[in-house]
């Protein structure tokens, strides 16, 4: 273990896990204090998804996530993406430390192409940083979905999970391909500060751009309560809520219907 890092074992939506991070990382400390994480995209895998599904986890930072879903899915196969090159050596030890699926890690940011963009690394910790050519002081390489997915041969993609600070829209584009192919499931986060001060992406258009491909779409707010979306008139009730009392929600979009409730997301870690 890199003698700079610190562990904690902590639940993920039910599912417990070791993760690692940084003496001084807020984001992980946070999370070892609360010690029961509630992650949406978690419990929308265990409700949906069965077998040996692979598993893009797009923002993954010090990879509670990507743990918790390769406990779930032993047989299946988890891909994690991450930008910020101080989170990497924690991510890599909480990987070490997961006993179940295989998890590759691809350490680059996931965007609408390939390339290099600019990248800004919050001192506070692993949680908070973004792409930002305004903001960023590091250069990072870029990827593309549907580039890893030729990259790597894979011939399939089951669920895709997103939560990058306010790119999701340009992940997604870069994710045609694949979203045409496969049509996986998607949970992807909407924090309205985020899209707009670093995605410079309306929070409609999002909703509008994932709509128009997928027939099923929801809402899970951070207490667990799920609004299914189903036309203009509740994307509409959706950002009037949002801006009426700013949070971070989860969208989950399908091609099946969606057979979840509220009770399915009760928060209790």
């Amino acid at each position: 273990m890199n003698n700079d890092l610190q562990v904690s074992r902590v639940r993920v939506s039910g599912i417990e896990v070791e993760i690692a991070g940084a003496v001084d990382d807020l984001y992980f400390n946070q999370c070892s204090e609360k010690g029961n994480l509630f992650e949406p995209a978690v419990k929308v895998a265990e409700l949906m998804l069965d077998g040996a599904p692979v598993i893009f986890d797009i923002g993954a930072s010090i990879g509670g996530v990507a743990a918790a879903l390769a406990t779930l899915f032993p047989s299946g196969r988890v891909i994690a993406f991450e930008a910020a090159p101080s989170v990497h050596a924690s991510l890599r030890e909480t990987i070490l430390r997961c006993g179940g699926a295989p998890i590759s890690l691809v350490e680059c940011a996931v965007g609408q192409e390939p390339g290099e963009l600019r990248f800004h690394e919050d001192g506070n910790g692993s949680g908070w940083g973004f792409l930002s050519d305004e903001l960023g002081a590091i250069a990072v390489p870029v990827t593309t979905v549907d580039e890893t997915v030729k990259a790597m041969g894979i011939d399939r993609v089951d669920f895709i999970k997103i939560d990058v600070e306010g790119g999701e829209l340009d992940v997604l584009r870069g994710a045609e391909k694949t979203l045409l192919r496969d049509r996986p499931l998607l949970v992807f986060e909407v924090n309205v500060f985020c899209l707009w001060r670093y995605g410079r992406t309306l929070p409609q258009d999002l909703f509008a751009w994932v709509l128009d491909r997928y027939p099923h779409a929801a809402m899970v707010d951070s207490m667990g309560a799920v609004t299914p979306i189903d036309g203009d008139a509740t994307v509409n009730h959706i950002l009037h809520l949002l801006g009426r009392n700013p949070e971070v929600v989860d969208v989950i979009a399908s091609h099946e219907p969606l057979d979840i409730s509220s009770e399915d997301f009760a928060v209790s870690g």
